[in-house]
């Protein structure tokens, strides 16, 4: 599941604020943003689709649409819904870029209207997946507030990648205690994504695992992208593949796309 803002693909929040630790052993930070910065378009509308199997259960799909805008200043805003949720489960969510998540929605099947819900330090899954909100909008945003430094570049399946690490901030709500981060050096996009949790293996393994297939990147509209992604959560065993079934970089879209009215409308 990716659009190149969205889900599999990276772009840097150009607003967030950031404590570099320690001296870039391999470069600068901000060779890392700007290349990141160059894959992101301002507007993407697709169709993907979540794939989750537990262990030892049988395979759960989800069939997503979502909506992503960049405003000039960075600030993100992303939609995505499904159309099968029954009464009671969640048919859609609003989230906008600040700290950790930022900004989120929900919309409830069978509501009036949508409402505001609270993120901070809480795994709030998308769906019926193995994602959370958190990791949904870490697709797309390699630095958060928090304590970040570049680590030595990596070779990834013969890709040659920038390696970033990122120690949340303890007021900003993330589930997790440290992040790492590979991008792609001539793609621009997270290919590798380490997720650590202090409660999982004292922190010493990563609890989740976002990675890609070079084979399954695609350029779409002068930005590279994922088709196929896959996440693994050593926790509870589970797995998610995600893929695209369809892209679209429409030159603009309304600003009313983006309001929590608009959840139920997109829900149906």
């Amino acid at each position: 599941m990716a659009s190149p803002r969205v889900s599999l693909a990276t772009g840097l929040a150009a607003l967030c604020t950031f404590v570099f630790a320690g001296a870039a052993r391999a470069g600068s930070i901000q060779e890392v943003y700007d290349c990141a910065a160059r894959n992101l378009p301002p507007t993407a509308h697709a169709h993907a689709k979540l794939t989750t199997t537990v262990k030892g259960g049988a395979p759960h799909t989800t069939l997503l649409e979502y909506w992503s805008q960049t405003a000039p200043e960075g600030a993100r805003d992303v939609k995505i819904a499904r159309k099968d949720a029954k009464a009671g489960e969640v048919a859609a969510y609003l989230v906008s870029d600040g700290d950790a998540i930022g900004e989120a929605w929900a919309y409830t099947s069978g509501q009036p209207k949508a409402a505001r819900i609270e993120t901070a330090g809480r795994e709030v899954k998308l769906f019926d997946s193995n994602l959370s909100l958190e990791d949904f909008a870490r697709f797309a945003r390699v630095l958060f507030p928090g304590q970040v430094r570049r680590l030595d570049d990596a070779d990834l399946g013969g890709r040659k990648a920038f390696v970033v690490e990122t120690r949340p901030a303890a007021d900003g709500g993330s589930e997790y205690s440290r992040i790492v981060t590979s991008i792609d050096k001539q793609w621009c996009n997270v290919i590798r994504r380490e997720s650590y949790e202090t409660a999982f293996e004292k922190g010493e393994k990563p609890r989740k695992v976002y990675s890609v297939d070079p084979a399954d990147v695609k350029t779409d509209g002068g930005f590279n992208n994922p088709h196929r992604a896959r996440q693994e959560d050593a926790k509870d065993g589970s797995t998610t593949q995600m893929e695209v079934l369809d892209i679209e970089l429409p030159a603009k879209l309304d600003d009313s796309t983006f309001a929590p009215d608009a959840l139920p409308r997109a829900a149906r």
